[in-house]
């Protein structure tokens, strides 16, 4: 598959890839022009070619730039939500100290082992753009047990709601989570991208330059532009995939901190 192909190699690579393709496939297009309208009938329709390109060269970068900031966005919410859900498990493992033994224990091993089942099995497979929901196991005990918890301590009613509230949102922060992992923009939205800049593109080789050289150039430069914004695009739109996946972190962190917590906190 070609998403396969584009993240599971770095992103160095993968880039270099699609921008040499995309200055060839300009350069072969050029040169069938070239053929096709001599210079000599080109240099007569500089002066429209270059205000017609003028808006279409803005409408596509206003486009570009408004999905490359959605794809942008999308990203940062996604780091933000899993930094979210680590934090929210790190606050419940230390507010169940307001709890007896053996509730306490038992609340905090679900945590633990729903850290390590994060870790080791979902997110290997949501890094290969799948979705493993093994977490919910250790998550639906923990709100079992929550919910027929007692506590003789002072407020001990309160922290009971408040860890429920936490929980709640650790759910939402979970499934944003896993919902992103399976998204992206769609193809509809690539093919209109790739089209529109085929057309701004295509619209450069109606220019008479009168060194075919400095054209080849002037259009690679063009199309090496334009795909680096996509490069950027496709190492974004999927979080979890390729060089610049988020990674666990936080909750690798967040596991050795609770790991050394002495049991009474």
């Amino acid at each position: 598959m070609i998403l396969d192909l584009i993240y599971d190699h770095p992103i160095w690579l993968s880039g270099a890839v699609v921008i040499a393709l995309a200055v060839f496939i300009s350069w072969i297009g050029l040169a069938i022009a070239a053929r096709i309208w001599p210079h000599d009938i080109r240099v007569n329709h500089n002066d429209v070619a270059g205000f017609i390109i003028a808006i279409v060269g803005v409408v596509y970068a206003v486009l570009l730039a408004f999905i490359a900031v959605a794809v942008w966005q999308n990203y940062d919410a996604v780091n933000s939500a899993v930094d979210r859900e680590a934090s929210l498990v790190s606050n419940l493992y230390r507010d169940a100290i307001a709890l007896p033994e053996p509730a306490r224990s038992a609340l905090r091993a679900d945590l633990d082992q729903y850290l390590t089942t994060v870790i080791e099995i979902e997110w290997p497979v949501q890094r290969a753009g799948h979705a493993k929901k093994r977490g919910w196991r250790p998550l639906n005990h923990f709100h079992a047990e929550l919910a027929k918890a007692e506590t003789d301590k002072p407020h001990g009613g309160i922290v009971l709601a408040e860890m429920l509230r936490a929980l709640n949102n650790l759910y939402d922060a979970r499934r944003t989570r896993l919902l992103s992992g399976q998204g992206g923009l769609n193809g509809f939205i690539w093919t209109i991208l790739l089209i529109g800049g085929a057309i701004t593109i295509a619209f450069s080789y109606f220019f008479g330059v009168r060194s075919l050289r400095v054209h080849f150039a002037m259009t690679g430069m063009l199309a090496a532009s334009l795909a680096l914004v996509f490069v950027l695009m496709i190492a974004l739109d999927k979080p979890f995939r390729g060089s610049l996946g988020i990674e666990p972190t936080p909750y690798i962190d967040v596991q050795k901190e609770l790991r050394h917590l002495p049991a009474g906190d």
